[in-house]
């Protein structure tokens, strides 16, 4: 595969049928480079996916902006299942998310079911869940789909069996879909 953007592809060496990039600068995090990691791509993916790279690599830091939003709410969504000292961190506002996000790797795949795009995933680290850490998904590279904990889902419809028309980018606990079972008591209280 040859991404020209990217330069040589070399495989993945606990993952053979990956490959991965060298380090690439990102706009998206101001100049910060990540490697990129091809999930079980081939050669007949690289139009799609030179397409969806050449996108996401023009998004900006204002891009990050506006996905602050998700990022917060995510954060916010995890502060109401946890005790503040398991939180870890004390984030005031959606501007302020960021410095408690640190961006570690990026993967591209294809969707295997429904639309079958490419996606992007921005893996990260973040201060308030760092056993699972964030992820944001940008569908075709320019589309923010998804801002959840690295599940390895690329859609919110994906990690819950829904319907395409129930999709969005952050889970909002108070409408959980019917088929989660949502605990009224934190599990350490049960002791």
């Amino acid at each position: 595969m040859n991404i020209p953007r990217l330069g040589p592809l070399a495989p993945n060496p606990r993952i053979p049928e990956w490959l991965i990039s060298a380090p690439v600068a990102i706009s998206f995090f101001d100049g910060q480079k990540l490697t990129f990691t091809f999930d079980s791509l081939d050669a007949t993916d690289e139009p799609d996916a030179t397409s969806a790279i050449d996108a996401f690599l023009a998004l900006t830091s204002q891009d990050r902006k506006a996905a602050s939003q998700f990022v917060f709410a995510n954060y916010r969504r995890i502060a109401e299942l946890v005790s503040a000292e398991d939180l870890g961190c004390a984030i005031p506002t959606e501007q302020d998310v960021w410095s408690h996000v640190t961006p570690s790797e990026i993967y591209i795949s294809r969707r295997h079911r429904r639309d079958k795009a490419i996606y992007i995933q921005i893996i990260a680290e973040c201060a308030w869940e760092p056993e699972h850490g964030l992820q944001l998904v940008y569908r075709r590279g320019k589309e923010l789909a998804r801002v959840s904990e690295q599940d390895g889902h690329l859609t919110h419809t994906d990690a819950y069996g829904l319907p395409e028309s129930e999709d969005r980018i952050v889970e909002d606990p108070k409408s959980a879909p019917p088929n989660i079972d949502r605990p009224t008591k934190r599990w350490w209280k049960f002791w």
